[in-house]
């Protein structure tokens, strides 16, 4: 599989959407607080509205224009790089242009279910697409998979999980994101508008079960479960990332408030065993990298479910 370790390629590094740190880390902020008074500026946009438009990526303007007008070409040759490379049916989703190419967003179809991305490089002299220069990031898609193949063997426990955030945004004033957001600019594995799984640290069981997948991407659930001792792997190491967004535009994330939220689900029953991080943020994201962290944002982190 054509893979790189973090390095260049313009993408500093994708994404805000990638690794619970980058969500707490936005490159494109400086210090303060732009949700108020005349400090705000038209980076931030109503969590209600946001679909992902503008995602920026660092000196992909030139590349973003050529990749959009090839879209169709990006789509096709992505498809196939993922049902050869990863035995992965996706829908492409987005592509944002990068100082190399084009960073791809794209979807699987079915389960295991997940979001991730690939790039792809682009000749700006010659306006091609180099369909033959594909790769992604070392261990993000096996991460994506992963934690798809993870939902599948913990259906009972991440329904509970949905439950749990459906609740809480029934009963408070919060909202998730929209699906469209997460489609178009999110590449965090198993993820849903209220959270999304990062396991990679369990490297020994992502490997175990990466391999059964890849052996038939047709396995079963029951397959799955019969495969994996859920009860026996550290719970420390798969990272699961709960965010709520303030409903109404003028309010601002409250202790209060959090501490209600961590307090029912410290007192919740039969989710995921992992290491919980619960951030709340006001109503505002950055259009440009997909992050509602700002200094307003509250959150509680190491909540260890056993």
């Amino acid at each position: 599989m054509k893979k790189i370790s973090v390095i260049g390629l313009g993408l500093t590094m994708l994404v805000t959407a990638c690794m619970p740190i980058n969500e707490a880390n936005n490159n494109n902020d400086t210090t303060g607080d732009y949700t108020t008074g005349d400090a705000f500026d038209d980076r931030y946009v109503s969590v209600n509205d946001y679909i992902g438009e503008d995602y920026d990526l660092v000196n992909g303007e030139k590349t973003d224009v050529i990749a959009n007008e090839k879209f169709a070409e990006i789509e096709e040759a992505m498809k196939a790089f993922f049902l050869e490379e990863y035995k992965t049916e996706v829908i492409v989703h987005n592509v944002v242009g990068n100082m190399d190419g084009a960073t791809v967003f794209v979807e699987s179809v079915g389960e295991p279910h997940f979001h991730t991305y690939a790039m792809i490089g682009i000749d700006v002299k010659e306006e091609q697409i180099m369909t033959e220069s594909i790769w992604t990031q070392d261990s993000q898609v096996e991460q994506g998979i992963f934690s798809g193949l993870l939902a599948m063997i913990m259906d009972e426990e991440f329904a509970a999980l949905d439950a749990f955030t459906d609740q809480i945004a029934e009963k408070y004033p919060v909202v998730g994101l929209r699906q469209e957001a997460i489609n178009n600019v999110k590449a965090t594995a198993y993820t849903t508008p209220y959270y999304f799984v990062q396991p990679m640290a369990l490297r020994d069981e992502m490997e175990e079960l990466n391999s059964l997948y890849f052996e038939n991407p047709e396995i079963s659930a029951e397959e799955l479960k019969s495969q994996f001792v859920k009860e026996a792997y550290n719970a420390n190491y798969l990272s699961i990332t709960v965010q709520f967004y303030m409903k109404e535009k003028d309010t601002k994330p409250t202790e209060s408030l959090l501490d209600d939220i961590v307090q029912e689900f410290k007192a919740l029953e039969g989710v995921p065993r992992g290491n919980y991080w619960i951030n709340l943020h006001d109503n505002y994201i950055n259009k440009l990298s997909a992050s509602g962290s700002q200094d307003n944002s509250l959150d509680e982190r190491d909540i260890i479910r056993q």
